[in-house]
């Protein structure tokens, strides 16, 4: 479906919730993956203090999406994106990724694209209700 046709700003937001889950996904898959690479830093997306920043400023959120596969790298590269590094140390051999942890934060990054998924649905399942009344 082409984001084009609904230019609604909720949509937007809840677009962008999706896009940034669907990068932090990949970012902690990547953390799980490097568990036992040495002095391997743990990293993350702070995409909730980017909605806040972007939401308090008023702006909206552009979308310029040509194809599925592109939402991970447009919001990868997208200056309001920010990975973050964290320094702290939890294995002997100077990695910075705690198994538990990070299977944890992929569960909870799941049940929020789950729940922005579920909003998404809703939304347009009220925009076909209104387009058969109409009809």
């Amino acid at each position: 479906m082409s984001w084009d046709m609904v230019k609604d700003p909720v949509m937007q937001v809840l677009e962008r919730g999706l896009e940034y889950s669907m990068v932090r996904q990949r970012i902690l898959a990547q953390n799980v993956a490097n568990v036992e690479t040495p002095q391997y830093r743990r990293k993350d997306v702070d995409f909730q203090s980017v909605f806040q920043d972007v939401l308090q400023r008023g702006e909206t959120l552009p979308l310029s999406v040509t194809h599925r596969a592109h939402f991970q790298d447009q919001v990868e590269n997208s200056q309001e994106t920010r990975v973050l590094e964290e320094a702290y140390v939890v294995r002997q051999d100077r990695s910075g990724v705690d198994v538990e942890k990070e299977m944890v934060t992929v569960v909870e990054n799941a049940l929020y694209y789950q729940a922005l998924a579920r909003m998404v649905s809703d939304k347009l399942g009220l925009l076909r209700t209104v387009i058969r009344e109409v009809r």
